[in-house]
């Protein structure tokens, strides 16, 4: 009976370990893949850009200075000091900009 579990083992093994490797290295490197993924898509979306001024949470003044794939920095006009972030986290920051050339009254 041992004998026929050690040969199916050693069959589903050689048949089926590229897979069982390359899930477990997918659930491995799941954190750095998403971090990685959330970053880009906040450097290469268009919504920030470097030097745009923002407001963090609509009150503290800040403006892009850096952008990179895990973090992006912000000026702090208030403080007069640097604030990093990592990009998995820049949506929690409730980040708001101005459009140029905004004027209401010329919205009809």
């Amino acid at each position: 009976m041992t004998e026929s579990i050690k040969e199916l083992l050693q069959q589903i093994i050689s048949e089926w370990g590229w897979a069982i490797a390359v899930g477990l290295l997918t659930i491995a490197m799941k954190d750095g893949i998403s971090k990685t993924w959330s970053g880009m898509l906040f450097l290469f979306g268009n919504d920030f850009n470097v030097d745009d001024i923002v407001y963090i949470n609509g009150t503290k003044k800040a403006r892009i200075v850096r952008q990179s794939v895990f973090k992006t920095t912000f000026y702090l006009y208030d403080h007069g000091r640097k604030f990093i972030v990592p990009n998995d986290r820049i949506w929690t920051l409730h980040l708001e900009k101005e459009l140029p050339n905004s004027n209401i009254e010329n919205i009809s």
